[in-house]
């Protein structure tokens, strides 16, 4: 049997959003290992492994700091890996342990061994170009010779990917959503809404993600305050996961600032709770593309997105809602406010439905089905 080994910073990573890579490597004759953080997991985790992989390998990649110890033991445990077993391809994902493990492959391609590259944001955008901006690009750029195949997953990345060293970059529009799971959903909203503790006056703003700096609730909180319309209610369905004390640093704020906010949890009823809402907001200051922006699109919900990387790709100003400046508040009080006015007509929930189809499963299946073709992947 073929092996593969699929490399990824966290095992979250993978269950959460490699189904389609896993699923067409097994229908093929694969056999998957995955290397990955496995302190950095997701619900699914543990299903997700057991159904599709033989082999899970803890490799400490850094998650949120790059710390050279890390670095240095992941790369070890890399070339173990590599050295005991015999993979016929590397599917690497995340920057850093993407870097590492095209470190490591650089001998066994020369022997037939593939290597592709699925960036999931590049750690440089427009609006970030600091010293680690260029370093990011730097890497990105060296390691890209020694990759058969680069993904990525927003327009902004797919531009930067093709003045790389690698020839071969193809653009997936995300990991893919399940559109009709959202769109087939139907709920009484006014009977939803009390379950989740808002009243029929109320306008709600949803936020889906883990609550982090990177997701940077803290700008709409400034914003609603500055909007100062009482019924304004601020929902974030996630939960704490790499900054623990985060939510109450949040609650704090929104008391001070006389925000009303509430915190959801973890859900399952994802398309209810957006049926349940008025707009959505995704204020992130990188997102590679966003699928919760795109979730929310799909039941119809304008979205107030940060004008970063792959968020640009589906919020149109003005259509399916409106872009702001993560690092200004006042630029999102004023995007809220259009994207209240823009609830009001008739065509707005079709743009977004209409919008949100354009990131579907199924086409990201077919990207990497045929990047997998085209570098011969498969044997026929």
């Amino acid at each position: 049997m073929k092996r593969a080994l699929i490399v990824s910073n966290s095992a979250g990573l993978v269950t959460l959003f490699l189904k389609n890579d896993v699923e067409l490597l097994v229908q093929n004759g694969y056999s998957i290992d995955v290397a990955c953080n496995i302190n950095y997991q997701d619900s699914n985790t543990e299903e997700f492994f057991t159904k599709y992989c033989e082999k899970i390998y803890d490799v400490p990649f850094p998650i949120r700091k790059l710390n050279p110890k890390s670095l240095l033991d992941s790369y070890k445990e890399i070339s173990k890996l590599l050295k005991n077993n015999e993979y016929e391809l590397v599917h690497c994902h995340s920057t850093i342990a993407a870097a590492v493990a095209r470190q490591c492959t650089k001998k066994y391609r020369e022997k037939g061994m593939k290597v592709v590259y699925t960036s999931h944001g590049f750690p440089f955008y427009e609006g970030n170009e600091g010293k680690n901006a260029k370093l990011f690009r730097a890497i990105e750029n060296y390691f890209s010779k020694y990759t058969d195949a680069i993904i990525t997953i927003c327009n902004e990345d797919y531009e930067n990917a093709k003045k790389m060293k690698c020839k071969n970059v193809k653009i997936m529009h995300g990991v893919g959503v399940d559109i009709n799971r959202f769109i087939s959903t139907s709920i009484n909203k006014k009977e939803y809404r009390k379950k989740l503790g808002f009243n029929n006056t109320d306008k709600v703003i949803l936020s889906i993600g883990e609550i982090n700096t990177n997701k940077n609730h803290k700008v709409v909180i400034e914003a609603i305050n500055r909007i100062g319309d009482s019924k304004i209610v601020y929902a974030i369905c996630g939960r704490e996961v790499t900054e623990i004390g985060k939510k109450k640093k949040l609650s704090e704020l929104a008391e001070q600032l006389n925000v009303r906010i509430k915190f959801l949890g973890f859900r399952k009823d994802i398309p209810e709770v957006c049926y349940s809402s008025d707009i959505g907001a995704l204020p992130s200051f990188k997102e590679g593309l966003g699928l919760s922006g795109i979730e929310m699109l799909a039941t119809g919900l304008p979205v107030v997105g940060s004008n970063r990387q792959g968020i640009k790709d589906y919020v149109i100003d003005g259509v399916t809602g409106y872009l702001a400046n993560p690092e200004d508040s006042e630029s999102f009080s004023v995007a809220i406010k259009k994207s209240f006015e823009l609830i009001k007509k008739e065509e707005t929930k079709e743009e977004c439905v209409r919008k949100s189809k354009e990131f579907n499963t199924d086409q990201a299946r077919k990207v990497i089905d045929s990047v997998y073709r085209e570098i011969g992947v498969y044997v026929e």
